[in-house]
Parts: C-alpha cells; structure tokens; sequence
C-alpha cells in the first residue's frame, strides 16, 4: 500500500513536472513565434530601400500607374533622396495627373538642382502652359537679368566644379611658373585662374543657398482670393489660380504674403502652397 501511494506520488510529481516543461516551453514557442511576426513586419517594412522604391516606381509608371509610381518617388524622397531624377520623374506622374500645381512644382524643384537639363527645362515649359495665370513680369535692369540668368545657369555643385577645376589649374600653372619658367605672362594667368577659383566659390555658395532657402513657392489649390491683409475678412485684391509661382515676403500666424511676378501683393493662407 506504501509503495503503491509513493508510485502514485511519485507519477503525480512527475505529471506536474512535465505540464510545467510543457507550460514553459508553450510560453517560449509563442514569445518565438511572436518575435518572428515581429521581425518579419519590421522586415517588410524597412526592406525597400530607395532604389527599389524608385525601381517599383519606373515600373508603374511604364504600365501607366502614375498614381502607383507618384506614390514610390514621394517615399524616396521621404528617404532623403532628392535628386533631379526623383523630382523629374514625379512631376511627369503629376502631369500625367493633370495635377498641374505638383507638376510644376517638381518640374521647378527638378530644375533648381539642374538648370542646365534641358529635359527639365522643357517639361517645365510645358507644365506651366497649363496652369490659367498668365503673368507678365516686372521689366528689371538689364545687368541685374544677365546676374541671375548666370547665378542659375549652374547648380551649387556645378559651380563647385568648376571652382574646382580652376584652382587645379592655378595651381599647375604655378607650378610650371616656380619650377620651369620666371615668366610674368605665366604669374598673370595663375592669379587670374585663382580669382576665377575664389568668384565660382562664391557662385556656389549663393546657389547652394538658393537651394536650401528658398522664398519661392507654387499654389496647389485650384483657385484662391488674395487678401488686402493676413485675415479672412480682408478685401478680395484678386484671384490666382493653381500652378503659378510666387514669391513669399511675410508671415503673420497662418499667413503669407506673397508677391506675384506683375507685381501684385496681397496675403493668402499658408497651407494652400508649398515651397520650391
């Protein structure tokens, strides 16, 4: 009888001991498998790198998915990806769209980081034939035109090239002037290439500037009243339409004033617009 209750016992133990092996070990395999969804979703989640958002975009965009392809160019560029490329490939999605105001305002965003493409320049052109505003500029100084049509001609990194290429070139002619021949011609043309060095220097700045502080913005709603003053109750100045771009002179609270190319000033709200 001993025995037997010491069998009975022992075979309870041993039941308990294994339903907590059992307990312990479900408990583990659940925390596994929950931390394998887990590494899986995050997986997903971070796995498409920029390229292969660009690369599903081309893909989208050559089946005419241009809501699709709008979408992955916007997630590179929420990467940290801004490129001419990324820009010009959106702004073709959005004309595609018939969103005339994202259109132009990556076509314009395009062009800023690559004046010279003339790929960029033409579908600009083109967007900007769609929006409704027409505007003829105010006439400026000729010396002033011809200062920003060079500042824009290249962009920071372009001007830095070249700031790059003639100190290099400075720097040789130097070189044959110390080492080879005491010539003036020789010192005059390594200073000169030097100045050059230091004006494209500064040109590079500037644009880079321009580039990262814009005051220039393009209107993404339809149409919209100008006001006399940063208030909803403000006079009706005049009305501009989706597309057009302007330049951003104040802030008071929630608006903006703006200036449009004729001249014309007047205030609108700031989430109506978005910078270049």
């Amino acid at each position: 009888m001993k025995s037997e209750l010491k069998f009975i016992a022992n075979g309870s133990q041993f039941t308990k001991n294994w339903l907590a092996f059992i307990s312990e070990f479900s408990s583990f395999r659940i925390f596994t498998l929950a931390l394998s969804i887990f590494l899986c979703l995050t997986s997903n989640v971070f796995a498409q790198s920029p390229s292969q958002f660009y690369t599903s975009a081309n893909a989208h965009y050559k089946s005419n998915q241009f809501e699709l392809a709008a979408a992955c160019y916007e997630k590179v560029l929420m990467q940290g990806y801004h490129t001419p490329e990324v820009y010009y490939n959106l702004g073709n999605c959005y004309f595609k769209l018939k969103n005339t105001g994202k259109a132009v305002l990556n076509f314009e965003r395009a062009h800023k980081l690559a004046p010279e493409d003339e790929d960029i320049t033409h579908n600009l052109k083109l967007a900007q034939l769609k929006a409704v505003d027409k505007l003829i500029p105010v006439p400026q100084l000729g010396i002033v035109t011809k200062w920003n049509n060079l500042l824009t001609s290249q962009s920071s990194k372009g001007w830095g090239i070249f700031a790059l290429v003639f100190l290099w070139a400075s720097l040789v002619v130097f070189a044959i002037y110390y080492f080879l021949f005491k010539n003036k011609l020789l010192f005059a043309l390594c200073s000169l290439l030097f100045i050059f060095s230091l004006a494209t220097v500064s040109l590079a700045f500037r644009q880079s500037n321009a580039e990262e502080n814009s005051d220039t913005a393009i209107l993404l709603v339809e149409n919209v009243n100008v006001k006399s003053a940063p208030d909803a109750n403000g006079t009706d100045l005049f009305a501009i339409h989706e597309g057009i771009k302007f330049q951003l002179l104040d802030h008071v609270g929630s608006w903006t004033k703006i200036r449009l190319a004729d001249g014309k000033v007047g205030w609108i709200e700031k989430n109506l617009f978005e910078k270049i």
